[in-house]
């Protein structure tokens, strides 16, 4: 037993780590230099700023302030450049959509889309045929006058071209032979409307005083499906910019 004793203390002798003089001396040195180092460091710039004099201390100072107005100058110029940014995304999208809705109104007042709404449906019965070309003529006027958005005239979209006339063989709107019953069909204010045409001495009395009858309906959705095609231009060009002046 004494004996594996004796071997296993001499084995652990042997893996003992065994610094020497020299070592102990060389890392003394290291630290002492890291912490010389360091401590200079902090010395150099406590120098640098105790060297200046109170001129080159003020002078120091007004250079930061300067610099962070001026920093604070670039920070407002971007603040307003980004605002202005979104201010022209805001601007151009609302002259998008003015746009948009000016051309659907165009396009309606063209009678080239089919709408539909509130309004009212008149239906004129005229088996004598005595109703003329200018009773529906001013019916169309009276619809327009009272707020009227669209208008259908039988199986013809009424638009700001439109026309109603008489012939021999009876009544043309646009050009195509209309016969009763006369279906007048018109987009807007359902009251406004019929106030309009049932007035005292109005259209609709005038057209019942011809022999023929009348009937007035006040609808919440009436359906206007006819749409005008519009001509192809023979004689006008648009105008492009570089022709102006």
């Amino acid at each position: 037993m004494s004996v594996e004793r004796s071997v296993w203390d001499r084995v652990r002798v042997l893996l003992r780590p065994r610094l020497s003089r020299t070592q102990v001396v060389v890392a003394f040195l290291v630290a002492l230099v890291g912490f010389s180092a360091a401590t200079q460091i902090q010395q150099d710039e406590a120098d640098s700023l105790s060297s200046l004099s109170q001129t080159e201390l003020v002078r120091l100072l007004d250079e930061i302030g300067t610099r962070i107005d001026d920093l604070s100058a670039e920070r407002d110029s971007l603040r307003a450049d980004l605002a202005q940014l979104r201010n022209d995304v805001t601007s151009q999208e609302a002259a998008r959509a003015a746009a948009e809705e000016q051309l659907m109104v165009r396009s309606v007042q063209a009678g080239v889309v089919p709408v539909h709404g509130p309004g009212i449906v008149v239906t004129v019965e005229d088996p004598r045929g005595a109703v003329r070309a200018q009773s529906l003529v001013t019916l169309i006027e009276e619809l327009r006058n009272a707020g009227a958005e669209a208008i259908q005239l039988n199986s013809v979209r009424i638009s700001t071209t439109s026309w109603v006339s008489q012939t021999d063989d009876g009544i043309e709107v646009d050009g195509l032979s209309t016969s009763p019953p006369y279906r007048v069909s018109a987009i807007g204010s359902p009251d406004a409307l019929s106030v309009a045409l049932e007035m005292p001495g109005g259209v609709l009395s005038a057209i019942r005083a011809t022999g023929a009858t009348t009937t007035l309906q006040e609808l919440d959705d009436v359906r206007i499906e006819a749409v005008r095609v519009l001509p192809d231009l023979v004689h006008a060009r648009v105008v492009e910019p570089d022709e102006e002046g």
